[in-house]
């Protein structure tokens, strides 16, 4: 997909975004993770292994998509309509529930930032606009 082709993301409600996030009954860890990302703006799988002092297994992005679920599970309408999104704007047509809180990046040509773009050693990652809190 080409920048130039994106479809407009959800934008996410910060109001019910921080209301669903407080019920959904995070772990100390998981509340860490999504307040990290939302703090720093970009990050790759590496970055948040390194910074947080996780394990490699399970992979760092996996359990982003189950705290992500979790926090969806309260916003079920907008978590709904991101995976569509999420599904739509995906090269595979397949969704990823980290779209939630955070998209691939993409370079001002275009191009996603990925080792298969030739472009990044990592996948990147970019938290939405909306959740980014590094400014606070």
């Amino acid at each position: 997909m080409n920048l130039l082709e994106i479809i407009p993301r959800p934008v996410t409600p910060l109001k019910e975004f921080q209301e669903a996030y407080d019920m959904a009954l995070l772990s100390q860890n998981e509340k860490e993770l999504i307040d990290y990302i939302r703090y720093v703006g970009t990050f790759n799988q590496v970055s948040l292994v390194q910074s947080l002092r996780l394990k490699s297994k399970p992979p760092v992005l996996t359990i982003l998509c189950g705290v992500c679920r979790k926090i969806g599970e309260h916003i079920p309408e907008h978590f709904a309509k991101v995976r569509e999104w999420s599904k739509e704007v995906s090269e595979d047509g397949v969704r990823w529930d980290g779209d939630l809180i955070c998209s691939a990046a993409w370079t001002i040509d275009g191009i996603r930032i990925a080792p298969e773009s030739g472009t990044a050693q990592y996948h990147m990652f970019v938290v939405h606009r909306e959740l980014f809190q590094g400014l606070e």
